[in-house]
């Protein structure tokens, strides 16, 4: 498997990869063209999965022809571009338009509220807080319910954000002493974000709760999960596919179960969905963002059926509208002017299905750390087989808009407590088959809970009864027996006949 890049004229870099053996060391290409390949790998060698190759070529097209052709690979594909889903960081792309007129929206309801608190309130309500404050999420996805719970799980469970970092000093958030660590990418360093997307997205997760600073989060009690950081983003908010993919994989290697990406961007890749199945069948589950176009257009990673599809709410429940909507959204979580950490030991309020996604990878994570015995598949049906309704929502079930419903962890805990399959379905896939099997997404990624036993028939009254048996047989009486069983007692079998030898 493999990708491929184009970053300019001459320079070509992406990913290539090989699913069997090969003896090629390095050279591709027609070398009557001048055509170099160099493998970035440390020995050079062809390995099963997929390897990053760079190109100096003036021809790509040519050169993916004739890699496709070597023995052994199944895929080459130009490398992607992958960015943060927040509206923040988009109104920078674009400008103005809908997108600007959103940030107003916010900005000015922002005002409105600051206007009314006092001079020192209204200075924290834009940086330090000076007192720890519950954002409206955390209430709307019910993760409270569970913290008064214990986790069954022997040791924390390790949430991985792919993002653009995570700042490892502020005063809100775990520490390496709690067990943090991460990826270095792109010549930057996993602890170091100059942009403040990934902690703002890792302090929904899981800022500290209880420390009377800052604001707390779906998982506030670090001695129960750990951070793994996959720097899958650059400080400028933008990455590779590439990049992102080895982030991932740093994260799956680092023993994450859960990995939240409040990314997206770039078509479908086929190679792409086969590492994210590759990675669900290791039992891993896999949160992305659906996206802030607005519209019905397909974002990746978070439409490969092996990822979740997380689409954004208001406050009061109702779509943001810059939320995509489309076939793969699954489930949603809030989304607009969502207030966590960012770097300095400061806090403040971002937009996006970046925002939404932590918000339902947190509680997937709170979930799995108290039935550990779940697979990533039970886990995620029964967050779907939980969630609320929205009161918005214009049909019952599943939507485009809302996929099943607002994701809410205090119902998918009772759920679960039924039992893993209960609650999430069948774990155990037909042969040859990994728990990417049970992988479809969105509205077709759903497992109906089991039908309830049926009431218990009353007991009868307490005086006896006396019956009197008829038999008629037909022309075969060998072949007539009959029963009268005790249905409202314990007595079982009462009465039985047959078989006869006349009519």
């Amino acid at each position: 498997k493999g990708k491929g890049g184009d970053k300019g004229k001459g320079d070509n870099k992406g990913k290539g990869g090989d699913k069997g053996k090969g003896d090629n060391k390095g050279k591709g290409g027609d070398k009557d063209k001048g055509r170099m390949l160099r493998w970035l790998q440390e020995d050079g060698a062809i390995t099963t999965g997929f390897s990053i190759l760079e190109l100096e070529t003036d021809d790509l097209e040519a050169e993916i022809a004739a890699l496709s052709e070597l023995e052994g690979v199944t895929a080459v594909e130009k490398d992607g571009i992958m960015h943060i889903e927040s509206m923040e960081y988009q109104q920078k792309l674009r400008g103005g338009g809908g997108v600007a007129d959103h940030i107003r929206e916010i900005q000015d309801a922002i005002g409105a509220a600051t206007d009314e608190l006092p001079e020192e309130d209204a200075e924290a309500h834009h940086g330090r807080r000076l007192a720890e404050e519950t954002p409206y999420g955390i209430d709307m996805v019910n993760a409270s319910y569970v913290w008064p719970k214990t986790p069954e799980m022997t040791e924390p469970i390790k949430i991985c954000v792919v993002d653009t970092g995570y700042d490892v000093t502020h005063e809100d958030l775990p520490k390496e002493s709690d067990g943090v660590a991460g990826f270095n990418n792109y010549g930057q360093s996993w602890s170091d974000d100059g942009n403040g997307h990934g902690t703002h997205c890792a302090g929904t997760i899981g800022a500290i709760g209880g420390n009377g600073i800052g604001v707390t989060s779906v998982n506030p009690d670090p001695t129960k999960f750990t951070f793994f950081i996959g720097k899958g983003l650059t400080n400028s908010g933008s990455g590779s596919t590439a990049g992102v993919i080895d982030a991932v994989n740093a994260c799956v290697e680092a023993g994450a179960k859960v990995i939240s990406m409040s990314l997206g961007g770039g078509g479908y890749s086929a190679i792409d969905n086969a590492s994210y199945e590759d990675i669900y069948d290791q039992n891993v589950l896999i949160v992305a963002a659906a996206g802030n176009s607005g519209n019905s257009a397909l974002s990746y990673p978070a439409s490969y059926p092996a990822v979740v599809s997380v689409a954004s709410l208001t406050s009061s429940g109702s779509r943001s509208s810059f939320s995509q909507y489309n076939d793969q959204v699954e489930i949603s979580g809030p989304g607009s002017a969502v207030k966590s950490t960012v770097p300095g030991n400061n806090y403040d309020t971002y937009s996006g299905t970046s925002m939404a996604c932590p918000h339902v990878a947190g509680v997937a994570a709170l979930l799995w750390s108290h039935f550990p015995n779940c697979k990533n598949n039970q886990i995620r049906n029964a967050m779907i087989n939980s969630s609320n309704e929205p009161q918005n929502q214009n049909t019952p079930g599943w939507d485009k808009y809302y996929g099943w419903g607002i994701v809410n962890a205090g119902n998918a805990y009772e759920l679960l407590k039924n039992g893993c399959e209960f609650a999430g379905g069948d774990s155990n896939p037909p042969a040859d088959e990994g728990l990417s099997y049970f992988a479809l997404g969105g509205k077709d990624q759903v497992v109906g809970l089991p039908t309830p036993a049926p009431s218990p028939i009353p007991p009868c009254p307490g005086a006896q009864e006396r019956f009197e048996v008829q038999i008629l047989t037909d022309d075969w009486p060998q072949e007539t027996t009959w029963t009268l069983t005790d249905q409202c007692g314990s007595n079982g079998e009462m009465m039985s006949g047959g078989p006869y030898s006349t009519s």
